[in-house]
């Protein structure tokens, strides 16, 4: 096992990425790659925005001694109790969520990279091969089973089983529908208009802004903001083009969320992202009954640790749209118990990207959901960089529509050359931490406490 330190300097990108709470990210990852004596090597990434990654890597290197020495036969015969060994070493798990339950799904997901590049198949046909008793045996049910358990999920597939070829023919033909997220609050207007414009034409149909910045100093300031840039979005796209908004949790509770965005229901947008706090799961269920006679959905789960939180977003009723993230919980074993449970709950799955090698990592899973569910009410998130030059096989999207890729494994192999300019800290052009904090301190609306992280203060 090898692990890499990647961190790209997003900053100097006229700050790409950024959004109300994370004012001057640097795309950054922690890429494990496992290696066997047959010559597979399988990868996976797990995301970050800069300082922090060296948590991360330090803590998919505490795993070594579960992986190393094991044959890639064990992980396929039972990939369930393995993963599950993984999330409860009865040491480990004490560590709880966060750093070491992505570090699990790291380690997991490099797993099912060496899985499917055994079998010689892209990732998306590996997991929506599987059959339902190897899908319900992937899943850790002990506290899932007051929501679903495995005589229901496995029911719940048999029935579905027939539509389930149909439905991955056409996703073969026409790929999956994508949104844009361009509307970042660094972001000058002039270049997410070249932006918005340009994808609209190759026919991207919805797009996303982050709203709420800056609201420590007036709600007016902020809203004006936010308008600014939903009519730079629509003035470059076309009438046809829906609008999306994310907060990144910077609407304070659920009543001022409430607030605050029935100033901008004018716009009418699909939904609110991350509202508020990702783990308040009463003042989810609150904010989507105030915002259902304004049209405006709920979508959450982008930073939801574990299947027992989307578990209470889900079946307390507080998501319209569910986000789950390839990076953030245990793995596609956790992941695949949330499907599920999206499913049950009737809330589409719109798996969160907004991340260097995210689109990889989520891509086959939301094509593993819409042939198993359908495609009604589902998009799938995509960022138009960091993936030429990056990727050996970078996402290709078309007509709006992201195209099912034929490599082995997730697709995550880097360009040698990328790795070796952003390698930390060796990397000649890799992200600088101050700068960052320079960068975000200087940003409009800014809130006062981040000059406590500059060394200078």
């Amino acid at each position: 096992m090898e692990v890499l330190d990647l961190r790209y300097p997003t900053v100097r990108m006229g700050l790409a990425g950024s959004d109300p709470r994370h004012l001057a990210p640097n795309y950054s990852c922690a890429v494990p790659v496992l290696r066997t004596d047959s010559g597979l090597e399988g990868r996976a990434l797990v995301f970050t925005i800069g300082d922090g990654t060296q948590i991360q890597a330090a803590a998919i290197e505490a795993l070594r001694r579960f992986v190393v020495g094991r044959g890639l036969a064990d992980f396929i015969a039972q990939p369930g109790l393995f993963a599950q060994a993984l999330a409860e070493h009865h040491q480990l798990r004490w560590l709880a969520l966060g750093v070491y339950r992505m570090a699990v799904g790291g380690v997991v997901n490099a797993l099912w990279d060496l899985w499917a590049k055994s079998e010689g198949v892209p990732m998306w046909r590996l997991l929506a091969g599987l059959t339902p008793a190897q899908i319900v045996s992937c899943i850790d049910f002990h506290h899932l089973r007051d929501v679903l358990d495995e005589a229901e999920l496995t029911e719940m597939l048999r029935a579905r089983a027939g539509q389930r070829e149909e439905n991955l023919e056409r996703l073969t033909r026409t790929g999956v529908r994508v949104y844009s997220t361009a509307g970042w609050s660094g972001r000058p207007l002039d270049e997410v208009r070249r932006v918005c414009s340009g994808l609209y034409a190759k026919g991207t149909r919805a797009f996303k802004a982050k709203v709420g910045r800056g609201q420590q100093y007036g709600r007016a300031r902020a809203l004006d903001e936010d308008r600014r840039m939903l009519d730079a979005i629509r003035d470059s796209t076309g009438p046809d083009a829906l609008l999306l908004t994310d907060a990144n949790q910077n609407l304070g509770d659920w009543r001022t969320a409430a607030a605050y965005m029935s100033e901008l229901a004018a716009y009418k947008p699909l939904f609110i992202e991350e509202a508020i706090a990702y783990n308040d799961v009463l003042g989810y269920a609150k904010l989507r009954q105030a915002l259902a006679p304004l049209g405006i959905g709920v979508a959450g789960g982008e930073q939801a640790p574990d299947a027992v939180t989307f578990k209470q977003l889900l079946a307390g009723g507080g998501l319209t749209h569910c986000q789950i993230d390839g990076a953030r919980v245990g793995g596609v074993n956790e992941l695949l118990s949330i499907v599920a449970m999206a499913a049950k709950c009737g809330v589409p799955v719109c798996p969160h990207s907004g991340g260097i090698g995210l689109g990889q990592l989520v891509g086959p899973m939301a094509v593993f959901d819409q042939a198993w569910f359908g495609s009604e009410g589902r998009w799938l998130e995509y960022l138009e960089f960091l993936q030429a030059g990056v990727f050996v096989h970078p996402l290709e999207v078309h007509d709006g529509h992201w195209m099912l890729p034929s490599a082995p494994g997730w697709g995550l192999e880097m360009e040698p050359g990328f790795v070796e300019r952003y390698r930390y800290p060796d990397g000649p052009e890799c992200a600088d931490s101050d700068e960052a904090d320079g960068m975000a301190a200087a940003q409009p609306g800014a809130p006062p406490y981040v000059r406590y992280w500059l060394p200078e203060r």
